[in-house]
């Protein structure tokens, strides 16, 4: 039996630390998005003529317990033990607690459209030379939040047209399909600097000045680093295969209404 015990000790590790970080409550947060992306393709791509089994397909590839298994399984394999632990003690703590719970809150509250709206009227109004905005700032680069979000929205899109094109046997012309992603890398990397700060600013709004201090010199530590790799590495890795996925679901869907 002791064969099993140390990938057992690392995923019991690794699971502590998904519990402190509420994972859970945000993979149910990010499924609503993907359902509510569902049905915007629905509309957009299939003329509503997807229907129930569509849409029950897109809500299975967003089930949040599966993609909760899959990001424990993924930062489990990518961090240190030293490192799970050093990162679980930091979000066990109060400061933790109030980050993850301020951080999931305004995810939710943002996927209002007029909440939306009222952060990102905020973020463009925002005192650039304020210590908050600045520590925000501070805060997004160290953690490089924008080029490796931008980097994974491009790789998903990209997942998603491999999946339409194998869910149609079409032949995949895989660099102008890249090529077209990368032109609009700059669209993205502007859309996506504007709601990542309009996010942050709604989110860390009640943080002092020391809470942000200390949240910034956690994201430079050794455990800080490898935590922030591994869940960008984890979640590319699962949103990619159900971004292709739900190309093939589309392509499927495209075919069974042109019978």
């Amino acid at each position: 039996m002791t064969i099993w015990a140390l990938p057992l000790a690392a995923s019991e590790r690794a699971e502590r630390l998904m519990q402190a970080m509420h994972i859970l409550d945000f993979m149910k947060i990010l499924s609503e998005e993907g359902v509510a992306q569902g049905h915007a393709i629905n509309e957009s791509m299939l003329g509503s003529s997807g229907g129930a089994y569509f849409l029950a397909q897109v809500e299975d590839l967003y089930d949040p317990t599966t993609m909760h298994q899959q990001l424990s399984l993924s930062v489990g394999e990518m961090m240190s033990d030293v490192q799970l632990e050093q990162a679980s003690i930091f979000f066990e703590s109060e400061l933790g607690q109030s980050i993850v719970s301020l951080e999931n809150s305004a995810r939710r509250a943002i996927a209002d459209d007029a909440i939306e709206q009222m952060a990102r009227s905020a973020y463009e109004q925002a005192d650039r030379e304020g210590m908050f905005f600045r520590l925000v700032d501070e805060y997004v680069q160290v953690n490089d939040l924008i080029e490796k979000n931008v980097q994974g929205t491009i790789s998903a899109d990209y997942s998603f047209y491999q999946g339409l094109a194998s869910g149609q046997s079409a032949l995949f012309d895989d660099a102008s399909v890249l090529q077209e992603l990368l032109s609009q890398h700059e669209n993205t990397r502007e859309e996506t600097t504007e709601w990542m700060y309009s996010f942050l600013l709604l989110a860390y709004q009640p943080l002092n000045e020391s809470q942000m201090r200390e949240n910034i010199a956690f994201s430079r530590t050794d455990a800080g680093r490898a935590l922030n790799s591994a869940l960008f590495m984890g979640f590319d890795e699962m949103l990619n295969g159900i971004s292709y996925q739900l190309g093939q679901s589309v392509a499927q869907a495209m075919k069974a209404s042109d019978l």
